[in-house]
């Protein structure tokens, strides 16, 4: 029999609660998924009329295939996506520094899988009743109070919640409702991404060129190759569409091996996608009946190539932590969210910064360091890397 007392009576508990889910991206869906699976009843809005083709390679750990075994979406996404065992260096001359095996990884761990973003974000609304998903919808205000969270949507409807999730990306419109502007870290880099042929690179594995405060990488998935590219830029410099290939060629003009190929098979501007890279790092991640999730209050560097799996963590521990509380204890379950997070969100965050740090060299001299650590650098090493990055527990 439920206990649950009406909302005038402000408690719920568990799957009784009401939970608002704003954002239907990979933190989003794995979250309403997750809570639709222990019996809750979430409400999730996404501003797109719908999920579209947003996005290129997302790389899942095996910390995130481990959530979608729980989801049962692990067979989908072991057939659209790609596994991949080879990483190759290359230095900007196009000579090969090292090629490594990640076969122990994946023998400890399982398969590390580059996707393709909206196959993924298909995968994950396997999850999601679609009674669940208000697409095309968006929250216009809210406000905390005694009773829940008072919400106006952009249709003119309004509910009252026990809780709102933020899970609306980097740059969230939740979180600076709750918290203000939260400055983005600027890395110092900036970069274009596009896709390419299958056919300018054989096998299933990974190659990067790395020069003097440039880099580029090509990553594979079903059908085609996702290549990205970073330079040193200043934030804020303009990066008009019309110029995208113009500057892209000017870049890495230099570079040898399979780039000169690349750079003469680039064509559409508008097929091209620029960003600077920051990452997020906040003190709180809720207030109030408030709490974030995702990009929205952990983004990591792209080089880390960890986004989509730590948002998928955090969204497990959060699904986790709100079966086990009630509405008026909701800030002693965010809590618990944060204290088991923040750990290994920071731990990850400050990799990533340490290695772009390390690719990204601008000195001659120390990119010549870097190579050479790199040809010295084993494949058991780099076992003990990636062992430190997936052992820890949710």
């Amino acid at each position: 029999m439920s206990t649950a007392i009406s909302s005038n009576g402000h408690l719920r508990y568990g799957p009784d609660m009401k939970i608002l889910i704003v954002g239907g991206g990979i933190a989003g869906l794995t979250l309403c998924g997750l809570l639709e699976q222990r019996g809750f009843r979430p409400t999730l809005v996404e501003r797109a009329s719908g999920f579209g083709d947003v996005g290129y390679i997302i790389v899942v750990w095996p910390s995130g295939s481990r959530i979608l075994k729980g989801l049962r979406l692990y067979e989908l996404l072991k057939e659209r996506g790609c596994a991949f065992s080879d990483y190759n260096i290359s230095n900007y001359r196009g000579k090969i520094i090292n090629s490594y095996t990640i076969d122990s990884v994946v023998e400890k761990y399982g398969p590390i899988i580059s996707i393709y973003r909206p196959d993924l974000i298909e995968i994950l609304t396997h999850a999601v009743s679609r009674d669940s998903i208000r697409m095309n919808t968006t929250v216009t205000s809210f406000e905390d109070t005694p009773q829940g969270v008072e919400t106006v949507f952009s249709d003119g409807s309004t509910q009252t919640y026990d809780l709102v999730v933020g899970c609306d990306g980097i740059r969230s419109w939740v979180r600076k409702k709750v918290f203000g502007d939260v400055p983005l870290r600027y890395s110092g880099m900036s970069g274009w991404g596009f896709w390419v042929s299958r056919n300018l690179c054989a096998g299933e594995g990974i190659i990067e060129y790395w020069g003097k405060g440039k880099f580029l990488g090509m990553w594979p998935t079903r059908g085609r190759l996702a290549v990205f590219t970073s330079v040193r830029r200043k934030s804020g410099v303009p990066d008009a569409v019309d110029t995208r290939v113009e500057n892209i060629r000017r870049n890495f003009s230099g570079f040898a091996g399979v780039v000169p190929e690349i750079l003469r098979s680039l064509d559409d501007p508008g097929d091209i996608y620029y960003d600077e890279y920051n990452d997020l790092r906040m003190d709180s991640w809720s207030r109030g009946r408030v709490v974030l999730a995702g990009d929205s209050v952990h983004a990591i560097l792209p080089n880390a190539g960890a986004g989509a799996s730590m948002a998928m963590e955090s969204a497990a521990v959060l699904a986790e932590e709100l079966c086990r509380t009630d509405s008026l204890n909701l800030s002693h379950a965010f809590w618990q969210y944060e204290s088991r997070r923040k750990a290994r969100v920071n731990k990850v965050q400050n990799q990533s910064r340490i290695m772009g740090k390390f690719i990204y060299t601008e000195s001659s001299v120390l990119s010549s360091v870097r190579d050479y650590i790199v040809k010295a650098y084993s494949s058991r090493q780099l076992f003990k890397y990636w062992d430190s990055m997936l052992k820890d527990p949710l």
